[in-house]
Protein backbone atom coordinates (compact mmCIF):
# COMPACT_ATOMS: atom_id res chain seq x y z
CA UNK A 1 0.00 0.00 0.00
CA UNK A 2 1.27 3.29 -0.73
CA UNK A 3 -1.25 5.71 0.94
CA UNK A 4 -3.06 4.84 3.98
CA UNK A 5 -5.40 7.22 6.49
CA UNK A 6 -6.32 6.43 9.56
CA UNK A 7 -9.79 8.68 10.31
CA UNK A 8 -11.12 10.25 13.27
CA UNK A 9 -13.27 12.75 13.48
CA UNK A 10 -15.15 12.63 16.37
CA UNK A 11 -13.43 9.56 18.61
CA UNK A 12 -10.03 11.40 20.16
CA UNK A 13 -10.24 14.60 21.45
CA UNK A 14 -7.70 14.83 24.14
CA UNK A 15 -3.89 14.17 24.14
CA UNK A 16 -4.55 11.17 26.57
CA UNK A 17 -6.58 9.85 23.78
CA UNK A 18 -4.37 10.77 21.11
CA UNK A 19 -1.16 9.08 22.58
CA UNK A 20 -2.12 4.97 22.62
CA UNK A 21 -2.98 5.42 18.83
CA UNK A 22 0.43 5.69 17.60
CA UNK A 23 0.95 1.55 18.92
CA UNK A 24 -1.71 1.88 16.57
CA UNK A 25 0.38 3.62 13.71
CA UNK A 26 4.11 2.47 14.90
CA UNK A 27 2.62 -1.26 13.93
CA UNK A 28 1.64 0.11 11.25
CA UNK A 29 4.61 1.71 9.94
CA UNK A 30 6.43 -1.43 10.72
CA UNK A 31 4.14 -3.86 8.38
CA UNK A 32 4.00 -1.13 5.64
CA UNK A 33 7.64 0.73 5.68
CA UNK A 34 7.34 2.35 2.43
CA UNK A 35 3.82 3.55 3.03
CA UNK A 36 2.64 7.27 4.11
CA UNK A 37 0.40 7.20 6.74
CA UNK A 38 -2.07 9.68 7.02
CA UNK A 39 -3.54 10.73 10.29
CA UNK A 40 -7.31 12.69 9.49
CA UNK A 41 -8.55 14.34 12.53
CA UNK A 42 -11.29 17.25 13.25
CA UNK A 43 -9.78 20.90 13.11
CA UNK A 44 -10.21 21.71 16.58
CA UNK A 45 -7.85 18.61 17.69
CA UNK A 46 -5.50 19.14 15.72
CA UNK A 47 -5.52 23.09 16.55
CA UNK A 48 -5.52 22.28 20.34
CA UNK A 49 -2.47 19.21 20.00
CA UNK A 50 -0.61 20.85 17.16
CA UNK A 51 2.52 20.64 19.36
CA UNK A 52 2.05 16.53 19.63
CA UNK A 53 0.87 15.98 16.03
CA UNK A 54 4.21 17.98 14.77
CA UNK A 55 6.32 16.10 17.19
CA UNK A 56 5.58 13.06 18.53
CA UNK A 57 2.55 11.62 16.53
CA UNK A 58 3.87 8.33 13.98
CA UNK A 59 1.78 9.25 11.59
CA UNK A 60 3.60 11.20 8.03
CA UNK A 61 1.12 13.68 7.23
CA UNK A 62 -2.12 15.48 9.37
CA UNK A 63 -5.18 16.40 7.61
CA UNK A 64 -7.32 18.43 8.84
CA UNK A 65 -11.41 17.14 8.51
CA UNK A 66 -14.47 19.55 9.94
CA UNK A 67 -14.91 19.17 13.33
CA UNK A 68 -17.45 17.02 14.82
CA UNK A 69 -20.60 19.28 15.27
CA UNK A 70 -19.68 21.06 11.76
CA UNK A 71 -22.57 19.47 9.44
CA UNK A 72 -21.45 22.34 6.30
CA UNK A 73 -21.74 20.07 3.18
CA UNK A 74 -19.53 22.69 1.46
CA UNK A 75 -16.69 21.77 3.91
CA UNK A 76 -17.23 18.64 3.59
CA UNK A 77 -16.86 18.59 -0.47
CA UNK A 78 -13.92 20.39 -0.14
CA UNK A 79 -12.76 17.91 2.60
CA UNK A 80 -13.45 14.74 0.51
CA UNK A 81 -12.14 17.25 -3.18
CA UNK A 82 -8.70 16.97 -1.07
CA UNK A 83 -8.89 12.71 -0.53
CA UNK A 84 -10.03 11.99 -4.35
CA UNK A 85 -6.77 13.94 -5.24
CA UNK A 86 -4.66 12.35 -3.13
CA UNK A 87 -5.45 8.82 -4.30
CA UNK A 88 -5.13 6.72 -1.03
CA UNK A 89 -5.13 3.33 -1.32
CA UNK A 90 -6.11 2.32 2.12
CA UNK A 91 -8.91 3.88 4.72
CA UNK A 92 -9.58 2.46 8.25
CA UNK A 93 -12.31 4.69 9.58
CA UNK A 94 -13.30 5.13 13.65
CA UNK A 95 -16.98 3.48 14.59
CA UNK A 96 -18.32 7.01 15.68
CA UNK A 97 -17.09 8.52 12.40
CA UNK A 98 -17.92 5.72 10.22
CA UNK A 99 -21.72 6.77 9.42
CA UNK A 100 -20.40 10.31 7.43
CA UNK A 101 -17.30 8.90 6.34
CA UNK A 102 -17.40 5.04 4.66
CA UNK A 103 -20.02 6.73 2.00
CA UNK A 104 -17.43 9.69 0.96
CA UNK A 105 -14.34 7.78 1.07
CA UNK A 106 -15.83 4.68 -1.56
CA UNK A 107 -17.12 7.95 -3.41
CA UNK A 108 -13.49 9.50 -3.66
CA UNK A 109 -12.48 5.46 -5.23
CA UNK A 110 -10.32 4.58 -2.01
CA UNK A 111 -10.07 0.88 -2.60
CA UNK A 112 -9.94 -0.69 0.64
CA UNK A 113 -12.13 0.59 3.17
CA UNK A 114 -11.96 -0.72 6.73
CA UNK A 115 -14.42 -0.65 9.66
CA UNK A 116 -16.31 -1.76 12.47
CA UNK A 117 -19.70 -4.41 11.73
CA UNK A 118 -22.63 -1.95 12.91
CA UNK A 119 -25.10 -3.60 10.82
CA UNK A 120 -26.66 0.25 9.78
CA UNK A 121 -26.67 1.00 6.36
CA UNK A 122 -22.75 2.84 5.87
CA UNK A 123 -21.79 -1.02 6.26
CA UNK A 124 -22.20 -1.59 2.54
CA UNK A 125 -19.77 1.28 1.90
CA UNK A 126 -17.02 -0.88 3.96
CA UNK A 127 -14.75 -3.62 2.08
CA UNK A 128 -13.93 -5.07 5.18
CA UNK A 129 -16.60 -5.13 7.93
CA UNK A 130 -14.91 -6.42 10.82
CA UNK A 131 -15.73 -7.18 14.18
CA UNK A 132 -14.04 -7.29 17.79
CA UNK A 133 -13.55 -10.14 19.24
CA UNK A 134 -12.73 -9.06 23.00
CA UNK A 135 -10.27 -11.49 25.30
CA UNK A 136 -13.33 -10.64 28.30
CA UNK A 137 -16.85 -9.27 27.85
CA UNK A 138 -15.62 -5.47 27.42
CA UNK A 139 -13.32 -4.84 24.05
CA UNK A 140 -10.71 -3.21 25.81
CA UNK A 141 -7.70 -0.80 23.73
CA UNK A 142 -5.66 -4.07 22.81
CA UNK A 143 -8.80 -5.50 21.37
CA UNK A 144 -8.91 -2.59 19.04
CA UNK A 145 -5.40 -3.01 17.90
CA UNK A 146 -5.89 -6.36 17.66
CA UNK A 147 -8.75 -6.29 15.75
CA UNK A 148 -7.13 -3.78 13.27
CA UNK A 149 -4.09 -5.50 12.23
CA UNK A 150 -5.62 -8.57 11.74
CA UNK A 151 -8.27 -7.03 9.28
CA UNK A 152 -5.07 -5.10 7.53
CA UNK A 153 -3.38 -8.41 6.88
CA UNK A 154 -0.74 -7.42 9.55
CA UNK A 155 1.06 -9.88 12.21
CA UNK A 156 -1.06 -9.24 15.55
CA UNK A 157 0.70 -8.32 18.70
CA UNK A 158 -0.40 -11.06 21.22
CA UNK A 159 0.77 -8.12 24.03
CA UNK A 160 2.01 -4.42 23.41
CA UNK A 161 5.49 -5.26 24.31
CA UNK A 162 6.62 -3.13 21.63
CA UNK A 163 9.10 -0.18 22.09
CA UNK A 164 8.08 2.90 23.55
CA UNK A 165 5.39 4.71 21.04
CA UNK A 166 5.84 8.05 22.37
CA UNK A 167 8.11 9.63 20.21
CA UNK A 168 10.37 12.52 21.64
CA UNK A 169 13.71 14.12 21.33
CA UNK A 170 15.49 13.87 24.94
CA UNK A 171 16.02 17.12 26.62
CA UNK A 172 18.95 17.59 29.23
CA UNK A 173 16.93 17.32 32.96
CA UNK A 174 18.95 17.49 36.43
CA UNK A 175 19.64 13.57 37.98
CA UNK A 176 17.36 13.67 40.67
CA UNK A 177 18.78 11.40 43.81
CA UNK A 178 16.71 7.86 43.43
CA UNK A 179 14.04 7.10 43.77
CA UNK A 180 12.23 9.59 41.59
CA UNK A 181 8.76 9.79 42.06
CA UNK A 182 6.96 11.69 39.28
CA UNK A 183 3.34 13.51 40.52
CA UNK A 184 0.75 14.68 38.66
CA UNK A 185 -2.50 15.91 40.37
CA UNK A 186 -4.65 17.44 37.73
CA UNK A 187 -5.61 16.61 34.17
CA UNK A 188 -8.85 17.69 32.59
CA UNK A 189 -10.84 19.32 35.43
CA UNK A 190 -13.77 16.50 35.18
CA UNK A 191 -15.64 15.64 38.02
CA UNK A 192 -14.71 12.01 38.58
CA UNK A 193 -11.05 12.55 37.23
CA UNK A 194 -9.46 14.03 40.45
CA UNK A 195 -7.86 12.85 43.71
CA UNK A 196 -7.83 15.60 46.39
CA UNK A 197 -4.99 17.75 46.07
CA UNK A 198 -4.11 17.42 49.84
CA UNK A 199 -3.89 13.52 49.49
CA UNK A 200 -1.32 14.18 47.12
CA UNK A 201 0.24 16.19 49.33
CA UNK A 202 -0.03 13.65 52.21
CA UNK A 203 1.52 11.31 49.57
CA UNK A 204 4.31 13.26 48.52
CA UNK A 205 5.25 14.22 52.39
CA UNK A 206 5.75 10.64 53.15
CA UNK A 207 7.68 9.71 49.93
CA UNK A 208 10.13 12.30 50.54
CA UNK A 209 10.31 11.71 54.32
CA UNK A 210 11.80 8.22 52.59
CA UNK A 211 14.37 10.03 50.98
CA UNK A 212 12.12 10.05 47.24
CA UNK A 213 12.62 12.92 44.71
CA UNK A 214 9.58 14.74 43.58
CA UNK A 215 9.05 15.62 40.19
CA UNK A 216 6.10 17.44 39.96
CA UNK A 217 4.69 17.70 36.40
CA UNK A 218 1.60 19.28 34.75
CA UNK A 219 0.80 21.94 32.51
CA UNK A 220 0.72 25.72 32.57
CA UNK A 221 -2.69 26.08 33.80
CA UNK A 222 -1.97 23.88 36.42
CA UNK A 223 1.20 25.89 38.11
CA UNK A 224 -0.26 27.11 41.05
CA UNK A 225 -1.58 23.59 41.54
CA UNK A 226 1.81 22.49 41.41
CA UNK A 227 3.60 25.10 43.57
CA UNK A 228 0.79 24.37 46.38
CA UNK A 229 1.79 20.79 46.15
CA UNK A 230 5.61 21.38 46.62
CA UNK A 231 4.41 22.92 49.61
CA UNK A 232 2.57 20.21 50.90
CA UNK A 233 5.25 17.92 50.45
CA UNK A 234 7.60 19.42 51.70
CA UNK A 235 11.39 18.65 51.36
CA UNK A 236 12.17 16.26 54.57
CA UNK A 237 15.29 15.10 55.49
CA UNK A 238 16.60 17.51 52.26
CA UNK A 239 14.92 15.56 49.60
CA UNK A 240 14.67 16.96 46.18
CA UNK A 241 11.26 18.30 44.93
CA UNK A 242 11.19 19.67 41.19
CA UNK A 243 8.73 21.47 39.45
CA UNK A 244 7.66 21.21 36.04
CA UNK A 245 5.01 23.13 34.52
CA UNK A 246 3.72 24.08 31.10
CA UNK A 247 7.34 23.06 29.99
CA UNK A 248 7.50 21.36 26.23
CA UNK A 249 5.95 17.39 25.50
CA UNK A 250 10.08 17.11 24.34
CA UNK A 251 10.52 17.97 28.22
CA UNK A 252 8.18 16.26 30.15
CA UNK A 253 8.56 13.43 28.47
CA UNK A 254 12.38 13.33 29.65
CA UNK A 255 11.50 13.89 32.98
CA UNK A 256 9.04 11.37 32.78
CA UNK A 257 11.13 8.83 31.17
CA UNK A 258 13.70 9.29 34.22
CA UNK A 259 11.26 8.83 36.72
CA UNK A 260 10.74 5.49 38.37
CA UNK A 261 7.42 5.77 38.99
CA UNK A 262 4.78 8.04 37.91
CA UNK A 263 1.52 8.46 40.35
CA UNK A 264 -1.40 10.37 39.45
CA UNK A 265 -4.81 10.93 37.94
CA UNK A 266 -6.58 9.45 34.70
CA UNK A 267 -4.95 11.40 32.52
CA UNK A 268 -2.36 12.18 29.02
CA UNK A 269 0.15 12.26 31.74
CA UNK A 270 0.16 8.87 32.38
CA UNK A 271 -0.33 7.62 29.04
CA UNK A 272 2.77 9.64 28.39
CA UNK A 273 4.48 7.40 31.26
CA UNK A 274 3.16 4.34 30.25
CA UNK A 275 4.02 4.53 26.50
CA UNK A 276 7.42 5.15 27.81
CA UNK A 277 7.25 2.22 30.13
CA UNK A 278 7.65 3.61 32.79
CA UNK A 279 5.66 2.10 35.84
CA UNK A 280 2.21 4.24 36.39
CA UNK A 281 0.14 4.09 39.31
CA UNK A 282 -3.05 5.69 38.61
CA UNK A 283 -6.16 7.12 40.34
CA UNK A 284 -9.93 6.22 38.95
CA UNK A 285 -13.14 7.48 39.94
CA UNK A 286 -15.96 5.79 38.78
CA UNK A 287 -15.84 5.78 34.65
CA UNK A 288 -14.24 2.48 34.88
CA UNK A 289 -11.73 3.41 32.10
CA UNK A 290 -9.23 1.21 34.09
CA UNK A 291 -9.87 -1.49 31.77
CA UNK A 292 -9.05 -0.05 28.73
CA UNK A 293 -5.26 0.13 29.26
CA UNK A 294 -4.53 -2.49 32.05
CA UNK A 295 -3.60 -4.99 29.16
CA UNK A 296 -1.96 -2.53 26.86
CA UNK A 297 -0.07 -0.78 29.30
CA UNK A 298 2.38 -3.45 31.03
CA UNK A 299 3.44 -1.62 34.30
CA UNK A 300 0.27 0.31 34.86
CA UNK A 301 -1.23 -0.54 38.36
CA UNK A 302 -4.76 1.06 38.97
CA UNK A 303 -6.26 2.23 42.26
CA UNK A 304 -9.70 2.93 42.90
CA UNK A 305 -12.86 1.74 45.40
CA UNK A 306 -14.88 -0.18 42.52
CA UNK A 307 -17.60 2.34 43.63
CA UNK A 308 -21.43 1.17 42.85
CA UNK A 309 -21.41 4.20 40.71
CA UNK A 310 -18.05 3.05 38.35
CA UNK A 311 -20.44 3.10 35.25
CA UNK A 312 -21.11 6.91 35.33
CA UNK A 313 -19.48 8.35 32.28
CA UNK A 314 -18.42 11.94 31.47
CA UNK A 315 -21.54 13.39 30.03
CA UNK A 316 -23.50 16.48 32.16
CA UNK A 317 -26.20 15.51 33.99
CA UNK A 318 -29.44 18.10 34.63
CA UNK A 319 -28.52 19.79 38.04
CA UNK A 320 -24.83 19.75 38.07
CA UNK A 321 -24.85 16.56 40.21
CA UNK A 322 -24.00 12.80 39.25
CA UNK A 323 -26.29 10.54 39.00
CA UNK A 324 -25.11 8.01 41.58
CA UNK A 325 -25.93 7.08 45.06
CA UNK A 326 -24.18 10.28 46.62
CA UNK A 327 -25.23 13.33 44.07
CA UNK A 328 -21.79 14.55 43.92
CA UNK A 329 -20.81 17.88 42.81
CA UNK A 330 -20.17 17.10 38.66
CA UNK A 331 -18.31 20.22 37.98
CA UNK A 332 -14.49 20.72 38.71
CA UNK A 333 -14.31 23.94 41.33
CA UNK A 334 -10.87 24.22 42.69
CA UNK A 335 -8.36 22.28 44.55
CA UNK A 336 -9.78 22.88 47.27
CA UNK A 337 -12.80 20.66 46.38
CA UNK A 338 -15.44 19.62 46.66
CA UNK A 339 -14.31 16.21 44.98
CA UNK A 340 -16.53 13.00 44.24
CA UNK A 341 -16.89 10.36 46.88
CA UNK A 342 -15.68 7.85 45.14
CA UNK A 343 -12.35 9.80 44.91
CA UNK A 344 -11.95 10.99 48.34
CA UNK A 345 -12.83 7.44 49.61
CA UNK A 346 -9.21 6.32 48.04
CA UNK A 347 -6.80 6.30 51.31
CA UNK A 348 -3.57 7.75 51.55
CA UNK A 349 -2.13 4.97 52.41
CA UNK A 350 -3.24 2.78 49.91
CA UNK A 351 -1.80 4.38 47.28
CA UNK A 352 1.45 4.75 49.08
CA UNK A 353 1.15 1.29 49.76
CA UNK A 354 1.29 0.75 45.63
CA UNK A 355 3.95 3.22 45.24
CA UNK A 356 6.22 1.45 47.37
CA UNK A 357 5.63 -2.10 46.00
CA UNK A 358 6.31 -0.70 41.91
CA UNK A 359 9.58 0.77 43.93
CA UNK A 360 10.49 -2.26 45.37
CA UNK A 361 10.20 -4.18 42.23
CA UNK A 362 11.72 -2.00 40.09
CA UNK A 363 14.89 -1.76 42.19
CA UNK A 364 14.63 -5.44 42.42
CA UNK A 365 14.67 -6.07 38.26
CA UNK A 366 17.71 -3.36 38.36
CA UNK A 367 19.63 -5.44 41.33
CA UNK A 368 19.00 -8.61 39.03
CA UNK A 369 20.11 -6.59 35.69
CA UNK A 370 23.42 -5.68 37.54
CA UNK A 371 24.29 -9.26 38.53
Amino acid sequence: MRRVCLFARSWYHGLGDLVPVNLFLQLLHQAYPQAEITYMVGEQTAARHAEFFARHSYADRIVRCPNQWDDDPAHWAEFFAGVRSTGYDCAVIDPLSQPLVAKGMAECGVGIRIGFASGAPDQQYLTSAIAIRPARGCPDFLDFVQTMTRALGMAVPATAAVAPWFRFAAQPVPVLPSPVVAMHPGGERHWNRRWPLARFGELGRRLTAEGASLVLAGSAGEAADLAELAELAGTAGGAVVRVCAGESLDTLASWLAAADVLVGNDSALGHIAAALHTPTVVLYGPSGDEFMWERLYLRHRGVHGHATCEPVRDEPPAGGRAPCAHSCQYTYVSAAGPYPRCMTDIETAEVHAVVQEVLAGRAERSAGARR
